[in-house]
Formats: C-alpha cells, sequence, structure tokens
C-alpha cells in the first residue's frame, strides 16, 4: 500500500480574467430584464432595469428585434420574440446533464487530488449521479451507487439545508465539513448546487482519508469548491450571484 503525504497545499482558484464584447453584453442584459412577471416592457423600465441610457436601450431593441429576439407591440412597448423560444426548445434537446457535470468533477479532482461527485436528493433519500475518483492511490473509493438515506453527512446536510433566499442574503455560499459518520477513515464536503429560478439541483461533494483531510487546509477547499458549485449552478440556469465571496465553512 502506497503511503501519501499527510499534508497537502490547495489554493484556492484565480480569479479568471475575461473580455467581452459590450455591444453583445447591454443586449443580453437586455433580454435579462425581461425576466420575472410575463409582462411586456417599455423603454422606459428597460432603461432602468439594465442602468444604459435610453438611446443605447432603442439601439438595442432595433437589432434584437430585426433578429426576432424581441418584438414591438403596436403600444411601443416590447416582450420577447419567438426566436428565443426556438433557442430554448434546442438548448432542452440538446442538454444533458453529464456534459455540465463531468467536467467540473474532474477540474475539482485533478486539482484537489481527492475524489468528487454530484449527488441529488430524492424524497428523503439521496443518490450519487456522477463521480470521478482521486487520482492518488489512497483515496475514498465508492464501488456501489445506489441511494441512500439521508442522514448527517456534508452530502445529506448540504441537499437538505439548501436554501438559494438564504444563501443570497447572507451573501455567502455554505459548504459543510463532516468527518467519520459512515465510514470511520473517510471525511467529506459539500456544498449545494441550484438552477433555474434557484431551484436546488444537487450537492458537489469531495471525499477523502480523514487524516489527509484533516491537516488539509479546509478553507482553501472550501473556496475552491464554492467556486466550482457557483459555475455549475450558473450553466444550470441559476441566478448569477452579485459578486463573489468566500464561503462559510460549517462544521460539526
Amino acid at each position: 500500500m502506497h503511503r501519501m503525504n499527510d499534508s497537502q497545499d490547495v489554493a484556492p482558484p484565480a480569479p479568471r480574467k475575461t473580455v467581452g464584447v459590450i455591444s453583445v453584453e447591454r443586449g443580453l442584459a437586455i433580454l435579462d430584464a425581461f425576466l420575472g412577471p410575463p409582462e411586456s416592457r417599455g423603454l422606459s423600465e428597460l432603461a432602468r432595469a439594465t442602468e444604459l441610457p435610453k438611446p443605447t436601450v432603442l439601439r438595442s431593441l432595433a437589432s434584437l428585434e430585426r433578429m426576432g429576439y424581441v418584438v414591438r407591440l403596436a403600444n411601443g412597448r416590447y416582450q420577447l420574440g419567438a426566436q428565443l423560444l426556438q433557442l430554448g426548445d434546442t438548448y432542452r434537446a440538446h442538454f444533458r446533464l453529464e456534459d455540465h457535470v463531468l467536467p467540473v468533477l474532474n477540474q475539482l479532482a485533478l486539482a484537489t487530488g481527492e475524489s468528487a461527485a454530484f449527488q441529488i436528493r430524492e424524497q428523503e433519500r439521496r443518490l450519487t449521479l456522477f463521480r470521478v475518483e482521486s487520482p492518488q492511490s489512497v483515496r475514498d473509493v465508492q464501488s456501489v451507487r445506489k441511494a441512500v438515506p439521508l442522514d448527517a453527512t456534508s452530502a445529506s446536510r448540504a441537499l437538505i439545508t439548501a436554501d438559494w433566499a438564504v444563501e443570497l442574503k447572507n451573501g455567502r455560499p455554505r459548504v459543510f465539513y463532516t468527518a467519520g459518520l459512515l465510514n470511520p477513515q473517510t471525511a467529506s464536503l459539500a456544498t449545494a448546487v441550484y438552477g433555474v429560478a434557484g431551484a436546488l439541483r444537487g450537492a458537489l461533494t469531495l471525499s477523502g482519508p480523514i487524516e489527509r483531510l484533516r491537516v488539509a487546509d479546509l478553507e482553501a477547499l472550501a473556496a475552491r469548491m464554492a467556486e466550482a458549485a457557483g459555475r455549475l449552478s450558473l450553466a444550470l440556469g441559476a441566478p448569477p450571484r452579485s459578486e463573489p465571496s468566500l464561503p462559510e465553512l460549517i462544521r460539526p
């Protein structure tokens, strides 16, 4: 049996620098302003919602209308166009959960050296849908994937207490840590993953030998997990958070 180092430095993810096209972002911001009640929007409403000048909004609306993404009504107000319905149908036809989850799990397992998984809640049980094993020879291995009752483990706590509104109010995502509950040699961390309208989609988990996680930088691991869960939540349709923040690490 190979013996791994007792400690492992895990640096929090560095913020990614992105470059975009301002005009495209303005157009998308205008489309985002239609989220909410299914009502038409006036020019002034859209300008307030996007914090853009009316002439800028009007020019963007002209392009969106020409491409079929908005429709201008007889009363001068605007509503979403049929092109978005076609995009939505195409998205649903091509959407595969594993295409979004597995890359996140692979990155998390490679960056931390521990096993990463995505679990969902089915009534009072939890089920592992996807899992990527640790690249290390000493690791937590799950051989049989079956639904198990919700318990006091980090994954169950993340699934039971998940509340998008509470996390937004507190300004911090929550990451749970538990050790030695189901297996005296295993510890784990977990955080909730959300989707459209902040609905719970599952929990991102990280597990490994209890001795290795005990001496690890749990705050750094929690930050990396929260960042990964945030990216996955956005990919699954969750509303964007105002700004990234360090997670709340909850221990027993």
